[in-house]
């Protein structure tokens, strides 16, 4: 018994064979991969997908909403919009939150607020006050856009930290896809539950945009399981802290000690060191926004903000033109009609025989979405996903290769649906036409690892601004542009994805493995 309890002390007091003083990456590196880090991806995912359900899952509620609400097509156009204008509304403020008081502080602030009121806008009475909560909800949640990959990408190594941004990504991709997973057996549902203090008659859609909300909740709850970014303490001069966390990454990841972890020291890297220091809040705010646009940053931050605003209004901005698109598509197949057709073909027949806006004005007017709709969102969500798994798998240090690659493609889809004169096949192309949204992870791997850790959350929030502003312009540009020439549109956004391979053309090549 004594010596067990000698043997026991010795144990306990024994120290790790050797102790050094390292940078930050190289005590990531020494953590390792595992258990913890799995753990974060799937979480940071999830709220992805989340923020991708607030703000995109608000079109399916609206057309469901559009009787009850008594909705003109300029009001649902505003509606559907509205998520997109609390992007932009939030996002330099969350850039600014997210560089000064943390990564996860801001996803779990910005997540259970944001579930607050996206739950509150199910009991709307009006589309007024809906379109009010809808704003505060998304200005909220979007923050998750930056902050979740910033948190994931500062907690892994360097070696995964590409691949792990993009396989978050997937979830993204999908999050309209899970929206109409969840529409689909909901809005057929025949029920009304009359709330007199309220005045409003609780309908499937309303309980669809309340359940849209719970991921909200769920992710926030998750958060508080994992730790800050150990990045982010350090930049902040709380090197014990990030130390800390560290230690206890590497205990989850490995099932070793805390104590056998190999650094004791972390020594100051070069972007870990943070310039802003108590200055007003004002004054910080612009320090943190302007130190972009300035060298050695400037050239990279207008390289990048280029391609932001190209990928977004194309991938972002049609991809709300989907349902109606694919609702032209399927009308004119259901008639037998379209042959000989390509996709522009298509919805001009479909607008002239008037199969579109009565049709579906009848069919809100009932409170369903036609299937083909919420099968089509399904199915784009699948292969996106699918896409975009693929590519995290394989292109690892090809991240400029495959980012020229998704645009190129994109770009010749835009080409090729006016060309083929088969319908379904146009369908098919425009598919692919909306994966330059693909390049959207891409985009986030280089926002993090292009920016020092103390201007990283600024620069990917004005990057998501930039992008729902742009987003938000393409989609009522897309409108007035495919009802003026619809070809021409096709061709003119091809040409515009062209120059978005050339900016590309100059991100910096990629490290290759091992240097």
């Amino acid at each position: 018994m004594g010596a067990k309890e000698v043997n026991h002390k010795a144990f306990d007091t024994e120290k790790p064979k050797s102790l050094h003083a390292g940078t930050i990456e190289d005590a990531l590196t020494a953590t390792g991969f595992g258990k913890y880090n799995f753990g974060l991806l799937l979480i940071c995912s999830w709220t992805l997908q989340a923020m991708g359900m607030d703000l995109f899952g608000t079109s399916f509620v609206v057309a469901a909403a559009v009787c009850d609400l008594q909705l003109s097509m300029q009001q649902r156009a505003l509606l559907t919009a509205m998520p997109l204008v609390g992007v932009v509304a939030g996002a330099q403020l969350w850039g600014y939150i997210s560089d000064t008081k943390g990564r996860r502080l801001t996803l779990v602030l910005s997540m259970s607020i944001g579930f607050v009121f996206a739950a509150l806008s199910s009991f709307s009475p009006d589309w007024k006050t809906m379109a009010v909560l809808k704003l505060i909800s998304s200005t909220f949640t979007s923050a998750s856009n930056s902050g979740a990959y910033t948190l994931l990408g500062e907690s892994c190594p360097e070696r995964a930290r590409g691949r792990s941004m993009l396989l978050c990504t997937c979830s993204l991709m999908c999050s309209q896809a899970v929206v109409a997973v969840f529409a689909y057996p909901i809005l057929p549902l025949d029920f009304v539950y009359w709330i007199d203090f309220l005045g409003i008659a609780y309908r499937p859609w309303r309980l669809l945009a309340l359940v849209m909300s719970l991921p909200c909740a769920a992710t926030a709850c998750l958060l508080q399981l994992f730790h800050e970014s150990p990045k982010f303490l350090a930049s902040r001069g709380r090197s014990d802290e990030a130390l800390e966390v560290l230690r206890k990454i590497y205990a989850a990841n490995t099932g070793n000690s805390p104590r056998n972890f190999p650094i004791n020291k972390l020594l100051e890297g070069d972007d870990e060191h943070s310039p802003v220091g108590e200055s007003s809040f004002v004054k910080a705010l612009w320090e943190q926004t302007v130190a972009l646009f300035r060298p050695p940053l400037l050239k990279e931050t207008l390289r990048l903000f280029y391609l932001v605003a190209v990928i977004y209004m194309t991938g972002s901005g049609f991809i709300l033109w989907l349902p109606y698109i694919m609702n032209n598509l399927f009308s004119v197949l259901e008639v037998g009609g379209g042959a000989g057709m390509n996709l522009c073909s298509v919805i001009r027949s479909s607008a002239n025989n008037g199969v579109g806006n009565d049709t579906i004005t009848q069919e809100m007017c009932n409170d369903t979405i036609q299937e083909t709709t919420l099968l089509s969102a399904m199915m784009y969500g699948a292969l996106a996903s699918s896409s975009n798994l693929i590519l995290s798998l394989t292109c690892g240090g090809r991240k400029r290769v495959a980012m020229m690659g998704i645009l190129a493609m994109s770009a010749a889809a835009g080409v090729m649906l006016n060309l083929v004169r088969v319908p379904i096949a146009g369908g098919i192309f425009f598919f692919f036409f909306l994966m330059c949204a693909l390049a959207m992870g891409i985009l986030s791997v280089y926002f993090v690892e292009l920016y020092p850790t103390h201007l990283r959350g600024m620069a990917s929030c004005l990057s998501v601004m930039l992008g729902r502003s742009s987003a938000f312009l393409g989609v009522n540009a897309i409108g007035a542009l495919i009802s003026a020439n619809c070809e021409a549109t096709f061709y003119g956004w091809s040409v515009l994805l062209l120059t978005a391979i050339a900016f590309s053309w100059f991100l910096p090549r990629d490290k290759r493995p091992g240097k």
